[in-house]
């Protein structure tokens, strides 16, 4: 293997020329900001194990240097013998073997170490071939050439190549900067034909990377797109083309494979494509040099420089120098490509997105259309269905309580089932109601204080009778807390919830089982579990229990009755309270339903005493006028309370409720507050005024069971509120109530 000297020591040069490449290189280094280290830094014993006498390192981002003489064998102190290497691996090598050599300098060591990361700057292997062979021609050119005039030829060598390096550095900070290859390509073309020196530098852009071959056959497929000029004298030859010319030159396959070609003299070149000749000669082109664009491994375009004045040949370097500029365009070009590519897709996305909002918001508009439609349909469906079953419930009820005549018990068996069945639609109806209200955020918590122990005492109570008829065993289990009893939440809202579970529990225990209601406290949280012996619930099944309208035994197989509305409800209510509903259950042995209501933390006004907080007194005789538009419903309330031993007039123009009230002196008015004739507000606040004189107690019926609503009511003015369909025994009930609050008199006539 051949020593290192042997390697790099190829010139012998005068001292002075050593001298003056010595001090080139320190300022070159100087200029650029590189790595230096000289042979004054090296101790002697240090270079003699190199066998050096002088050397000076340069390492830059775009340069490496080292420059290394010692004295000819032949002992002559006025010549010495001088390598030089460009080559990072050279380099690499000579600063392993100073370090070996410097072992003993500690700080010359860490310089040293510091130095070599610095040679992993991709460097081109091509530029240093090219610095190497012009500083071999100017060292050489020192044997027979004055001494000035080699220090003049090797100056000029370096900083030419610094140029070329800048330059480049340059477009490549242009490229890495901006994403308008208009203005690269402009800055670029202009920046190259300066360096050059050539009379003109274009970019010729092909329209179509997929047609190319079409090109190559002769089509006009491409032009010149942009350029730059020695002087405004020389025609333009943007936007031009080879219109018309049968074939292109020769070199096709050369710009295919992404080679540059020099050629000194188109006529020579391009003796055989006449069309192209003459169309270069009309632009007085004499000498061009081409460096292909290759973009994704198509050819893109070429970069041309252009000779006019004379024949120019090319020199190597200038070749290589284009076809470097040309690979940087060609990083530009694909760059830009990418962002377009990037800027289309964002804007069909955001097209995609618009339409899909657009989508969406029209989707949203039919559905909030449809919710008011579906709205509307329940509110008349609501209306329409109250009134029927008004009358269904009332008279059955009526009759069952206060029948003409003895009923046998096949009659009453029919009026108890038309009763029970009336009842149990409604339910359904309300059910209904409810959950599109609460769908729709028409529901509001009327929270207020209450006692638990007695709220879940009722709503075992209520269910007492339909377990004893199942022989089901009915228990209550609270652990309340000493002073905890009172507890914030809907107290109406709740028993509902309270209601489905036992109702559900009870429906789906087999006779002679057991159904427990247990309620415990964690922390500010009260926990109901209902617990039963029932049938169970599979537990692929327990995703659709809080489905609406879902039922999970099949229809075929359908055991109990139900609307599957129950559960749906429950939690929509307790989604209301800030709680959660959760169940566990196995076939064939039971189920348990925990619900957790978090204690609520506001206010809202008192909802109308419940039918449970007051007893009806004994009926107290005295007039009564009613105001209701119904002709079914008032014969309903007429009869029931004819029947209570009170006296009942029926009006049915509201309009003239004030004038009848001085007429007639009733004790109380029951008015239907959604009449055509007059506004309730008006009925109410005339009233009042006569109440003012005389004692009146005045009854309001609303159109449904809305907490809201009725306080709104009372505030108007109404000592009481029933809802629509009325039950004639709460109907009854408040009617003794107010009637044992007025003041005692004899019945009028």
């Amino acid at each position: 293997m051949p020593s290192f000297l042997e390697t790099l020591l190829d010139y012998e040069l005068p001292l002075a020329v050593f001298d003056q490449l010595h001090r080139l290189t320190l300022e070159k280094g100087a200029d650029v900001g590189a790595f230096l280290l000289a042979d004054t830094r090296v101790s002697t014993a240090g270079l003699a194990q190199m066998e050096l006498e002088r050397f000076v390192l340069l390492i830059s981002p775009e340069l490496q240097v080292l420059l290394i003489g010692r004295s000819p064998a032949s002992r002559d102190c006025l010549s010495y013998q001088v390598g030089l290497a460009f080559e990072p691996s050279a380099v690499a090598d000579f600063l392993d073997r100073l370090i070996n050599a410097s072992s003993a300098d500690a700080a010359l060591q860490e310089t040293l170490q510091a130095a070599r990361p610095l040679l992993q700057s991709k460097i081109s292997h091509g530029y240093s071939d090219l610095a190497l062979t012009f500083l071999q021609q100017a060292i050489a050119a020192t044997r027979s050439a004055p001494q000035a005039d080699s220090y003049q030829a090797i100056q000029i060598t370096l900083n030419q190549q610094t140029k070329k390096s800048l330059l480049l550095d340059q477009i490549v900070n242009k490229i890495q900067q901006s994403l308008d290859l208009a203005a690269v390509l402009d800055t670029t073309v202009a920046q190259v034909q300066q360096f050059l020196q050539c009379d003109r530098l274009a970019v010729y852009q092909f329209e179509d990377l997929n047609t190319v071959a079409a090109e190559l056959n002769g089509d006009r497929l491409g032009a010149i797109t942009y350029e730059s000029r020695l002087s405004e004298h020389l025609p333009s030859m943007l936007n031009h083309s080879e219109t018309g010319c049968e074939a292109w030159p020769p070199h096709n396959q050369r710009y295919q494979q992404g080679l540059a070609t020099a050629i000194p003299n188109i006529q020579k070149a391009y003796a055989k494509s006449p069309c192209l000749l003459a169309f270069l000669e009309k632009n007085h082109v004499k000498s061009k040099l081409v460096a292909p664009i290759l973009v994704g491994g198509h050819l893109w375009g070429l970069l041309i420089a252009h000779q006019c004045q004379a024949v120019r040949y090319w020199q190597p370097w200038e070749l290589e120098f284009l076809q470097h500029v040309a690979a940087r365009l060609a990083i530009a070009i694909s760059q830009a490509q990418l962002s377009q590519q990037i800027q289309q897709q964002r804007q069909t996305l955001e097209a995609g997105v618009i339409e899909r909002t657009q989508a969406l918001h029209d989707a949203l508009i039919a559905a909030q259309s449809a919710n008011r439609a579906k709205g509307e349909f329940l509110a008349t469906m609501s209306h329409e269905l109250r009134t029927p079953l008004t009358c269904i419930i009332g008279m059955s009820a009526t009759l069952l309580r206060w029948s003409i005549g003895d009923l046998n018990p096949r009659q009453r068996s029919y009026l108890d089932t038309i009763h029970t069945s009336g009842a149990h639609l409604l339910n359904v109806i309300n059910d209904i109601l409810e959950v599109s209200k609460i769908e729709s955020g028409r529901t509001a918590l009327d929270i207020s204080q209450f006692s638990l122990s007695s709220l879940v005492r009722q709503s075992v109570e209520g269910f007492q009778e339909q377990a004893n008829q199942k022989q089901i065993q009915l228990i209550s289990d609270l652990k309340i807390p000493a002073g905890g009893d009172l507890f914030m939440a809907d107290p109406r809202r709740l028993k509902q919830i309270l209601q489905n579970l036992l109702s559900n529990a009870i429906k789906f225990t087999p006779d002679e089982g057991t159904v427990k209601l247990r309620l415990r406290f964690e922390q500010q949280v009260a926990v109901f579990q209902v617990e039963d012996t029932g049938i169970g619930i599979p537990e692929s099944q327990h995703g659709l229990l809080f489905e609406k309208f879902q039922q999970l035994e099949t229809t075929r197989h359908r055991q109990y009755q139900g609307t599957g509305l129950g559960l749906a409800l429950t939690k929509h209510l307790v989604d209301l309270h800030g709680g959660a509903i959760s169940v566990q259950s196995r076939v064939g042995s039971g189920s348990i339903f925990t619900v957790r209501l978090p204690v609520q933390t506001y206010r809202t006004p008192q909802a109308a005493p419940s039918k449970q907080q007051a007893t009806a007194p004994e009926p107290v005789t005295g007039r009564i006028i009613l105001v209701e538009e119904q002709e079914e419903i008032a014969g309903i309330i007429c009869d029931m309370l004819t029947s209570a031993n009170y006296q009942v007039i029926w009006l049915v123009d509201g309009s003239q409720i004030v004038n009848q009230v001085e007429l007639l002196q009733p004790v109380a008015t029951i008015v239907d507050l959604h009449l055509t004739s007059a506004s309730g507000q008006q009925i109410i606040n005339g009233l009042r005024r006569y109440a003012m004189r005389q004692p009146l107690k005045i009854l309001a019926v609303v159109a449904s069971e809305n907490a809201q609503e009725q306080a709104a009511v009372r505030q108007m003015g109404a000592d009481e509120v029933i809802y629509k369909p009325i039950d004639p025994e709460e109907l009854l009930r408040i009617i003794n109530v107010l009637m044992a609050a007025s003041s005692p008199s004899p019945a009028r006539t």
